[in-house]
């Protein structure tokens, strides 16, 4: 049983829906093991509610931080009183929390998570970027911050595809003006010719969904990657799979970028090897 008194950090998790939400088993089951007084709690919330509910919330003495879930990143960073420099650029938040001096504070931390999840999957034997091309599928929040990441780690291109022409054109002109050392292009949802594939749709959720991104022709060198936590296996990792390609699944973003959220929230030094061995996913 967890228990909640008086006493217990809160820290929710919003979304609209919440039902697909890990945080709250991975982190609870986190909490327990280091018999920590603190809880991860799922609030389901409109987005014409958010804004309002999150400033409500950090009001609140035992509210110590916020997960930010689907659609609610963009709408974060107006949120909040500063935004880093990477949640700025690509206009999404999916940690909030209380910096230095107490300043509401929102960051984007998907991407790095993405990364280091990215470089386990590699282990070592990865391409290398300065020569190859990346494609990330969606421009909500965490494709925002996946594109940004791979830019920052030097891929050669970096192409983006949504289905919101305007939205796309914007991020691409922010991450060129970021990154002039990087060709951001725009993009199709097509994997051939790419070194790395990613999903950051809401497409996997359920079983009947679309296969987002089209991988005929794609090379058995590619990473698919799908960001979805609902479905471990989603379609497009099964296809990827039977065609030879390496995976990787949505849950390892989260386990790699579990330390991140706990260095904001007042636990830095954790290591993800800690939320990799706890088996709560």
């Amino acid at each position: 049983m967890i228990e909640i008194s008086g006493t217990t950090r809160i820290f929710p998790v919003i979304g609209w829906p919440v039902e697909q939400v890990k945080a709250p088993a991975l982190f609870n089951a986190y909490f327990k093991r280091h018999n920590i007084d603190a809880r991860v709690v799922p609030l389901k919330i409109k987005p014409e509610a958010y804004v309002e509910a999150v400033r409500m919330l950090m009001s609140f003495e035992n509210v110590g931080g916020i997960f930010v879930s689907i659609p609610h990143k963009p709408a974060s960073v107006g949120a909040v009183e500063h935004a880093t420099a990477r949640a700025a650029l690509a206009g999404s938040c999916n940690s909030i929390f209380r910096a230095a001096g107490g300043v509401l504070t929102g960051d984007l931390i998907d991407g790095e998570g993405f990364i280091r999840a990215y470089d386990r999957t590699c282990a070592g034997q990865g391409p290398n970027p300065a020569t190859s091309r990346a494609l990330v599928v969606g421009t909500g929040g965490v494709g925002c911050a996946i594109a940004y990441a791979l830019a920052e780690r030097g891929f050669s291109e970096v192409a983006i595809c949504d289905t919101r022409a305007e939205q796309a054109a914007a991020l691409q002109a922010r991450l060129q003006a970021a990154f002039p050392a990087v060709r951001i292009t725009i993009g199709t949802p097509h994997a051939a010719g790419y070194q790395v594939v990613v999903n950051a749709t809401p497409l996997g959720m359920h079983a009947d969904d679309m296969v987002p991104i089209d991988l005929r022709g794609v090379s058995t060198d590619c990473i698919v990657a799908d960001c979805g936590m609902k479905i471990e296996m989603t379609r497009l990792l099964r296809q990827a799979e039977e065609l030879g390609c390496r995976i990787q699944k949505g849950k390892e973003m989260l386990i790699e970028q579990a330390p991140l959220y706990l260095e904001h929230f007042g636990w830095p030094g954790v290591s993800s090897d800690e939320f990799r061995a706890l088996g709560a996913l």
